[in-house]
């Protein structure tokens, strides 16, 4: 019930979650995403950076959203990159988006719900950005990402105990979307028990960013 509440929430906030990557606000809105949304950028760029050297390898964007991660990260010459989303609005951004700037490379993008879908091989990386804000069962969901990956898994989680948390929830929850939070001993503690070993994190602004093989 919750994952139905989360899609309805993104198929009706598609263009505005885009419009925070692109820039194309009025000119307060800009100003706000860069006193409130600085963050992100820099949650963008460090995914970009964690994913190294890309060449010839596979990559799962599971909640691609609008495919910018996507768009970013094959000027790196993948050999593929899926993108998984379950709000056909975000594919339909993604889609066009992908067409326009990058017609003659090897991109998929899958409507669905990451739970429920087995692939035949493992990627070689997958990112999850902004994906477990909206999961209930963190847990379930890193056991078959430890499955579905064969180097690492790149991931983003908001801090839990902010006001910015607070205010976020509120707001969502206006829109009947859930939103869930964490702290650094949360994440280390779901990598651990999901099977992973190496398990790199950082904390900035209100976001935990963490890199496990």
């Amino acid at each position: 019930m919750s994952l139905d509440l989360v899609q309805k929430h993104f198929d009706k906030k598609a263009q505005d979650f885009d419009d925070i990557y692109t820039g194309q606000k009025s000119s307060f809105g800009r100003y706000l995403d860069k006193i409130l949304r600085w963050d992100m950028e820099k949650r963008f760029n460090r995914t970009i950076e964690e994913c190294g050297d890309i060449t010839g390898k596979t990559i799962l964007d599971v909640g691609c959203g609008s495919g910018r991660f996507m768009l970013a990260l094959h000027k790196k010459n993948p050999k593929l990159i899926t993108g998984l989303d379950f709000a056909p609005k975000m594919l339909e951004i993604a889609e066009k988006l992908l067409k326009k700037d990058l017609p003659d490379t090897p991109t998929k993008l899958i409507e669905g719900e990451y739970g429920g879908i087995e692939f035949k091989e493992p990627f070689d990386i997958i990112i999850a950005i902004g994906l477990f804000d909206y999961i209930d069962d963190a847990p379930a969901m890193l056991k078959k990402m430890r499955k579905d990956t064969k180097e690492k898994i790149i991931a983003s989680f908001p801090v839990k105990g902010t006001f910015r948390a607070f205010i976020r929830k509120i707001r969502l929850g206006l829109y009947k979307c859930p939103v869930y939070y964490f702290s650094e001993e949360d994440v280390k503690k779901l990598f651990t028990e999901a099977g992973f070993k190496d398990i790199k994190m950082e904390k900035f602004g209100q976001l935990i960013f963490a890199a496990a093989h």
